[in-house]
């Protein structure tokens, strides 16, 4: 997904993203055309429009970076009081999302391949109760960490979209990333990291263990989970 930040050189914003939709299948392609109209999620400026984009008001949780949607799919076919959006710039992964949420006949799922600095930035009020951001690219070269998207700019922009009582879950298997998600957090008052200065979270109970994440255990990598809450 997006960073806000500029890029020194181009006077362009520096995307945290690369846009893969070569590798599309005829299955995800057809869903994509067929109910695209039906699940995306229009920009938004307010809660009515949320409440609107859904039909109803309820607790809604943001996927930043939901890959092939498997844990936007897991949480919300077992919670289908609450509301979930999943953005990706993936757009063959929203296509099997997408293609897997109509056939569960779920109803509570909106997409968007937005990048996430351009879904956030219109919206002038909190809105989302959880957000999630698990597994986001590393980009682990020194000369790329400037594309991360878990920097100072973006935990602003996010933090007066996020409810009081909101909380942000962030995993990843990259230590050096997960280290300095902390240590940003940690100059920014308005964001408490609620394991505790310098401190790791316990695995959140709900999040679904995806194939990436089996994928990273079996090679031996460890994970690390960040909870966040509005100061």
């Amino acid at each position: 997904m997006g960073n806000p930040s500029p890029d020194a050189k181009r006077g362009t914003p520096i995307r945290s993203f690369v846009r893969r939709d070569s590798r599309m299948t005829p299955a995800q392609k057809a869903a994509l055309e067929a109910l695209w109209p039906r699940y995306v999620l229009p920009l938004l400026n307010t809660r009515d429009d949320l409440d609107a984009a859904f039909g109803r008001p309820a607790p809604t949780t943001l996927e930043i970076g939901s890959g092939d949607g498997a844990c936007t799919l897991a949480l919300a076919g077992c919670e289908a009081d609450q509301n979930y959006i999943a953005v990706d710039v993936y757009r063959p992964g929203l296509g099997r999302l997408l293609h897997r949420a109509a056939s569960e006949s779920l109803s509570n799922i909106r997409v968007s391949d937005e990048d996430i600095c351009d879904l956030l930035g219109p919206i002038t009020e909190p809105v989302f109760d959880r957000v999630l951001v698990f597994f986001p690219d590393p980009w682990p070269k020194k000369r790329h960490n400037k594309r991360r998207l878990l920097q100072q700019d973006f935990f602003n922009l996010l933090l007066p979209r996020v409810q009081r009582h909101g909380r942000v879950f962030i995993a990843t298997d990259n230590a050096e990333y997960a280290e300095s998600v902390v240590a940003t957090i940690e100059q920014l008052p308005c964001w408490i990291n609620l394991a505790g200065p310098g401190a790791w979270a316990p695995r959140a109970a709900f999040r679904p263990i995806t194939k990436f994440e089996a994928k990273a255990g079996a090679a031996g990598s460890r994970v690390f989970d960040i909870v966040l809450a509005r100061a």
